[in-house]
This record gives C-alpha cells, structure tokens and sequence, in this order.
C-alpha cells in the first residue's frame, strides 16, 4: 500500500469508529430511560466525540480548507491598513502583540467539576479572554503599543492565566457564565460571554473601566454616559462598549457586511466575538469579504503557577502571528462587536461615526438615540455581590432539530 492508502484506511476506520460511537450515544438519549447524572456522563461524551472529529481531521488526512491572506489588497486590523506583501512585517508584528488565548489542559478543576481542560467547549470563553485583554492593553497603553515584557503587562496577563482566583481566568469566566444559567460545559453564546466579563469587572474594583453591553439591538447614548460618569458630569471612566448582534436567522445576511466591515476600521474598535457554527473566533479585521481571526482551536499545556515567576511570566504561548480568514458565508449570525472609548470625546466621535456608516440605512445593525425614550425604566446601578457558590458539571441539553439557541436569544456557538 502507498502512503495514502494507509492514510485513507487509518482515516475512514477512525471515522467509522466515532460514528458508530456517535450513534450508539445518539440512540441511548433517545431511546433509553436514565437518570440525570448517566444522561449528563453521555452528552459529555458526544461532546467530546464532537470535538475530536474536528481536532483529528488533520491526523486522518483530512485538513480543513481555509482562505489564505493576499497579497495587493488591503488589510484592516482595528483602524489600521496594511498592504502584502511590502507590510507583512508591521502585519504579523501587530497581529503578535494581541494577547492569544487557546483552549489548555491539565489547569486546576473549575469548582466542584471534573473539568480541567477547556477543550470541546471553551473557546468562546477563551475569545473573550482575547478581546478583554486586548482592551486592557488599550487601556494601559494604545493601539499601537508592541508586544514588550514590562510589569504592566505581566500584571495584566496573570489575570487571565488559568488560576480560581485569576480574576479573568477560565474558572473565573465559566463561574460568571453560571450566574447567566450556564453550567460548566456548556456553550456560551456572544452575549453571554459578553455579559461574563460585564459581571467579573464589578469585582475588579480598582480598575477605572466601565463595561456596557448594549441589549436589544437598541442603543442608548444617553444612559452609557450615565454609567461613565458615577462621579460627576465632568468625570469619565474609560469605556468598554459591547454590542451582541443578530445578522440574520440561520446565516448571515449580505445587507450587514459593509456596516460589520466598517467597526473594523474604527480607531475605537477591539474586535469582534463570534464565529461559525462549531467554532468561535476572535474576529480582529477583515480584508475583503472575509474577516480575519485569531483561533483558539489548539490545546496547549496549562502553566503551573507553582513552577513559574509570576513577575516575569513566560508567555510565548500566550502570542501568534498566525491569522486565519473567514468568509462571510460562513458566519454565524451571532456576533459581538466592541468599542474602548478612554475618554469622553472619543465615545462621542465613535458614536458620530457608528450615525453615519452602522445605524442609519437599509443595512443599520442596531438603533442608536441620543436621549432615552419616555417609556424606557432610567439607568441605575446595581453592583454585584458574589458570584454562585456551587456549579453543576451537567449539561443542558440543546435541541438540535429546531437550530441551537442560547436563552439570551442568541445562536450557540457549538461544539467549541
């Protein structure tokens, strides 16, 4: 046999046994009567089952077809235009000094779970991490700082190392996802990792930043300086604004790509969270119909925090100058745009610009006033005292026939 005998024998013997495993798990849930606990060990597994089609694929030979960077056409990454091949440079320079966060393994079990590694399910949580910690880099420094090891800078990157007390650790993030009714597990949707990071800010109580997430598609300048201006009508807390959208029912509609392109190439912009069915991306620019991404699909050892300095973390798996494209066929219709304004003129001027090219027309992503409605309850705060104390190792359950969906209205970003 040729090597591509052996290839094609090992892969449809692989694939065979996962299908029949698949299948027995599929027929058991359906057919057989069990307690939760048996019930919730099976989705577990078909989970995983899921999971590993997708990671293996290369291994059988198989590999993922993706759309490469090219070459004469511009590039947008966050307000910033970068031409192939005279920028690669300045291109993989900047894409390398987002923080990178990927799926881990052997970290420390999130509460009273068995988990102790986030792949098969976590990768909106770690897309999450990515955009949150670009805007504490924002926050910190500016759009065009470079990746440099500094105490700032490992200060905000233990933050998010996989640790229960890391105060944007993935533990930290899927106990957040809980108080939102997700177990540990389970999928999260754009809005509600969103509305994780919302909630684990009120316990970061020195940090001078407001996190907004805008809710209904309807958008209230009014009420957002409310929140940024807690000490007065001349103060402003930096600003974290995120906005959940639906494009569309089951895939995107082509009337929204010219107002998604046109956040990307916002000065305010940090990105997007969302993805494809199956897979969640941190969305970062675009170059022509496709969005360029950071993947979190690559399962990397978990760092001992026992074994390693936490002044001077090593953090070489923490950045990738390797970006991919997504079509935008290809989608999800769930996504979350997000905006840093740091100080008070800059909201304003990113609002003057989301009037003119994202609200307004045939395409508008959302609705945006400048005053609240007279029907609308007033703005108030409600700070958050704990989060849960217990968590549940069970899944829900999705219903796959009628299209997965999330109970903030959201399309699951499913199987990791």
């Amino acid at each position: 046999m040729q090597k591509s005998d052996y290839t094609n024998y090992y892969y449809d013997a692989g694939a065979t046994t996962v299908v029949v495993i698949a299948c027995s798990v599929w027929y058991l849930k359906k057919n057989v009567r069990m307690s939760d606990g048996i019930e919730a060990t099976l989705t577990t597994l078909n989970n995983t089952i899921n999971n590993t089609i997708s990671d293996t694929l290369p291994v059988f030979g198989l590999q993922e077809e993706k759309s490469v960077i090219a070459e004469g056409k511009e590039i947008k990454i966050l307000g910033r235009s970068y031409l192939l091949p005279d920028d690669r440079a300045m291109l993989e320079r900047d894409c390398q000094s987002f923080l990178w966060f990927s799926y881990r393994r052997n970290f420390r079990a999130i509460g009273g779970t068995q988990y102790t590694s986030d792949r098969g399910w976590g990768c909106m949580l770690r897309c999450i991490q990515m955009l949150y910690g670009h805007t504490l880099i924002r926050h910190n420094f500016s759009r065009d700082w470079r990746w440099n090891k500094d105490s700032t800078y490992n200060a905000i990157l233990r933050d998010f190392l996989d640790d229960p007390n890391g105060l944007y650790s993935i533990q930290q993030i899927a106990k957040a996802g809980c108080s939102a009714g997700k177990d540990v597990g389970t999928w999260f949707g754009p809005n509600t990792a969103c509305q994780s990071i919302k909630t684990l800010k009120e316990f970061h109580k020195e940090l001078n930043l407001t996190v907004h997430v805008v809710m209904d598609n309807f958008m209230c300048i009014e009420d957002i300086k409310f929140y940024c201006k807690e000490d007065g009508p001349e103060s402003w807390s930096p600003l974290l604004l995120m906005i959940p959208l639906r494009l569309g029912l089951n895939e995107c509609n082509n009337i929204y790509v010219d107002g998604v392109k046109s956040c990307f190439e916002m000065e305010q912009s940090v990105g997007a969270v969302g993805g494809r069915p199956n897979s969640a991306f941190y969305f970062i620019g675009y170059q022509d119909d496709k969005l360029v991404y950071l993947d979190p699909h690559v399962t990397q050892d978990s760092i001992s925090l026992d074994s390693i300095d936490l002044n001077n973390i090593p953090d070489d798996t923490y950045h990738t100058t390797k970006v991919d494209l997504l079509p935008w066929d290809q989608l999800d219709p769930s996504i979350a745009m997000a905006f840093y304004c740091k100080t008070e003129e800059s909201f304003d001027q990113l609002c003057a610009q989301l009037e003119k090219k994202v609200t307004s027309g045939g395409g508008a992503l959302f609705e945006m006033t400048l005053k609240r409605p007279g029907y609308m309850t007033p703005p108030s705060r409600y700070p958050v005292e704990k989060l849960p104390e217990n968590y549940s190792a069970e899944y829900e359950e999705l219903n796959t026939e009628d299209g997965d969906s999330d109970s903030d209205g959201f399309e699951i970003i499913s199987n990791g």
